[in-house]
């Protein structure tokens, strides 16, 4: 049996510093990890040899020489450590498994079906729980947990889904409690904009980047937030609710009992209404010719369809889109000051559309400091995104030197 890595020497933090920065830098050598460490020569050796028995880095190679013995080269082993993350969607339950180096592994894809309950939703995601490990055909003894993101409101200390608008009946559901049960491991709930904020931190645009802000624009709108390194999510976890933030006090009514969140302006559905609310007053447009008249078939990919073509009704949408996101991130960016806020969510996927609005309203309404210095870009991650930051919330305390301390 391999050792396990108990914190709270200082010897044992010092290992997880060197595991951080072979995970960061590798292929690394010995000296070079001393260098960035300021840890000695023969204390890097000792820790270093205690990692490879534990089974978390390996030997891989040697350096270019300059003269002399040719330095040995660090890496990982990423079949020593695996996470499970799932991604419990509005549309669809994504079920990934990574390795220790987050690689996607296993990637099992269903629909949610929300509209049947709470009890056949979390049996739906139990058994494609099950099929990914069987499908990854990894050695079970290695999984260290499973992540869950959620698109709701979570008590993430407690594991808890407080509320999912996306499942009916989704309310109260001890989460944690109900999966440890079953796979007798650990798992950790988060709300999936902040996972997907925490993968981007690992493996996106976000990395080394200490002051961030994702948003997740797809049926609904959240965000997660990182400050100095670590997600915020405020003293009752709800920090990052930046869908329900008013935009227009006189817009239409969110499922909040708010009037003119910024959900209801810009999200998927809140894009196909205002097409559909013109075209029923009798606005002349491609997108109805493209549904051959039934409006019930517009969906926001139609509508971009339609303004890439030339369309004069797709075209406003866009850029209203664009003006409405933009007055929303303006405002995050006044309070957080961050240096980048990355655009996810399916709705993402039709940003060029609106993107320059988008840049534009943030210029005119962000404060000039905080405008100027912040980079927008659009997620490269995909659609696995938030089932691999659940993942990462369970990899991420082989990496924490203050993990088993917070438990």
């Amino acid at each position: 049996m391999k050792k396990q890595m108990k914190i709270g020497s200082q010897d044992n933090i010092n290992k997880i510093v060197l595991l951080n920065v072979i995970k960061e830098y590798a292929p690394i050598s010995r000296t070079e990890i001393a260098r960035i460490t300021g840890l000695s020569g023969a204390s890097v050796t000792k820790f270093v040899n205690d990692l490879i028995k534990m089974g978390l880095v390996k030997e891989n190679g040697w350096e270019s020489s300059k003269g002399g013995r040719r330095p040995v080269l660090l890496k990982l082993v990423p079949e020593s450590r695996f996470a499970i993350g799932v991604d419990l969607g509005a549309a669809n339950l994504r079920v990934v498994v990574v390795n220790l180096e987050a690689k996607i592994i296993t990637k099992i894809t269903k629909k949610t079906r929300g509209d049947e309950g709470k009890e056949k939703v979390f049996k739906r995601m139990i058994a494609a729980i099950y099929e990914a490990i069987d499908t990854s055909k990894v050695d079970k003894s290695k999984i260290k947990g499973i992540g869950i993101g959620i698109s709701g409101i979570i008590d993430h200390k407690r594991g808890i889904c407080l509320f999912c608008p996306n499942i009916r009946g989704w309310e109260n559901v001890p989460v944690k409690k109900l999966l440890e049960e079953e796979f007798k491991i650990k798992v950790s709930v988060d709300d999936s904009a902040r996972t997907m904020a925490l993968a981007e931190h690992w493996c996106g645009l976000a990395q080394r980047i200490e002051n961030f802000i994702f948003v997740n624009i797809g049926i609904g709108v959240g965000s997660g937030i990182f400050t100095n390194g670590a997600i915020y999510r405020g003293s009752r976890g709800t920090a990052g609710e930046l869908g329900h933030t008013t935009i227009d006090e006189n817009g239409p009514r969110c499922m909040c009992g708010n009037h003119g969140c910024l959900e209801t302006l810009v999200s998927g559905p809140a894009i196909t209404r205002r097409a559909r609310e013109a075209l029923e007053e009798g606005v002349v447009s491609l997108i109805s010719k493209m549904v051959d008249g039934d409006l019930t078939k517009i969906t926001p990919e139609i509508i971009a369809e339609a303004a890439r073509k030339g369309d004069k009704l797709a075209f406003n949408i866009m850029e209203k889109t664009g003006e409405y996101l933009g007055i929303g991130i303006a405002n995050a960016i006044n309070l957080f000051n961050p240096e980048l806020v990355i655009i996810g969510g399916c709705v993402s996927r039709i940003s060029d559309l609106f993107l320059d609005t988008l840049r534009r309203a943030v210029k005119i309404r962000a404060l000039h400091t905080a405008s100027t210095s912040v980079d927008i870009k659009i997620s490269e991650l995909g659609d696995t995104t938030a089932a691999l930051g659940a993942a990462i919330l369970i990899l991420k305390d082989v990496f924490d030197p203050t993990a088993s301390v917070r438990k």
